[in-house]
């Protein structure tokens, strides 16, 4: 008689991985809750899920790594942060808060996966990731290309859109001038612009709807 095996079927997997996924946001909170990063983080890891249908790439490194992206900034003066992000932000302050918030994150997004005995080999990955999500040029693995990317595709959808005019005090017009400008040559993969395009189109529209 054949002993079933003690790996988990599929199905028992996905749900052991989606309750991973939401124990990782609860207690990714508090930390996002410093800079209301709580909606960016959603909507960021939302995009991910679709990049990674679309272009492949391992879950285990690319989810963790969005919801755990911005945990860095909850060490800044919230005077700080204002000052390190958005459209406006420029010269060396910005850039060195903006440093901070990655090596900080990094660390932070270690002791927590550390916390779930995840797999160290990818804790290394994701705390790469995270220590130049916004700094790195480049995107040395496809994982870290689909964070970044996800990252930026927040500016672009409808909750990220309007609510980054109000907390960076912009005109739609400029941003969107601005996102449309970026997008160009802002993504790492196919799918990343042909989402930031649709998005575009949609922001578009609702801002030639606004009330004069």
């Amino acid at each position: 008689m054949m002993h079933h095996s003690s790996f988990p079927e599929e199905g028992e997997k996905d749900l052991q991985w989606s309750e991973f996924i939401d124990r990782l946001f609860e207690t990714a909170a508090p930390y996002l809750a410093v800079r209301g990063d709580a909606d960016h983080t959603a909507v960021s890891h939302g995009y991910s899920l679709t990049l990674l249908q679309n272009e492949g790439g391992n879950r285990r490194i690319v989810e963790p790594a969005v919801i755990l992206h911005d945990v860095g900034w909850s060490v800044l003066e919230p005077e700080n942060i204002s000052a390190a992000f958005g459209v406006l932000a420029k010269g060396e302050e910005a850039e060195r808060l903006n440093r901070i918030h990655e090596t900080e994150g990094a660390a932070i997004a270690e002791k927590i996966l550390r916390s779930f005995d995840y797999d160290p080999g990818l804790v290394e990955s994701i705390r790469d990731i995270i220590s130049r999500h916004d700094s790195g040029e480049t995107a040395p693995s496809l994982e870290e290309a689909l964070v970044k990317d996800a990252d930026k595709l927040w500016r672009f959808s409808r909750t990220g859109f309007w609510q980054e005019t109000a907390r960076q005090r912009l005109n739609p017009q400029t941003l969107l001038d601005f996102l449309e400008a970026r997008s160009r040559h802002w993504f790492f993969s196919p799918t990343a612009l042909r989402l930031a395009q649709q998005e575009l189109f949609t922001r578009r529209d609702e801002i030639n709807n606004l009330p004069s």
